[in-house]
């Protein structure tokens, strides 16, 4: 089975869901007038571990960003202790040290919490795939490309 960078998406929004019940997950973007408290998950890259580079098998990386956030006060003030337990708690998600995703296990290869923002908190994660170079091929690849579908949203009450 070829591991997407969506389906690692699918499965941190789902651990998010868990951490965080009743609060919303958004996923790439936050809409104009989001609510909160909530988390936004976005991937920020992908990479090949240099060291995999000619061998049998390639270490695939994956970094996503979690963005928490909380209920503001009445001049738009983040009650900053909670967001760095938010913060911790999310560290904690991680803790087990690898994300399940359908039958593989992503290891977690590096996770930290940036609390310098005052109106949120951003969880960078790094996950790591090992897979057969054979698997890794365009002709594996092309399948999923062709299925692959954008979604344009024409009307700013849909966003």
């Amino acid at each position: 089975m070829t591991m997407t960078p969506d389906m690692i998406l699918a499965a941190l929004h789902q651990k998010l869901e868990e951490t965080f019940p009743g609060e919303t997950v958004y996923d790439n973007l936050t809409p104009r007038g989001f609510r909160r408290p909530s988390n936004l998950l976005e991937l920020e890259r992908t990479d090949l571990d240099p060291q995999s580079l000619g061998m049998a098998a390639v270490s695939l990386r994956y970094q996503y960003k979690i963005t928490t956030f909380v209920e503001t006060d009445e001049v738009h003030a983040s009650h900053l202790p909670t967001l760095d337990i938010r913060g911790m708690m999310i560290l904690g998600m991680l803790g087990s040290g690898y994300v399940k995703v359908g039958e593989r296990a992503l290891k977690v290869a590096a996770c930290w919490a940036d609390s310098s923002l005052y109106d949120a908190v951003e969880v960078h994660l790094t996950l790591s795939l090992t897979v057969d170079r054979a698997d890794f091929q365009p002709a594996e690849l092309l399948p999923i490309m062709q299925d692959l579908s954008t979604k344009t949203i024409t009307s700013e009450e849909e966003l």
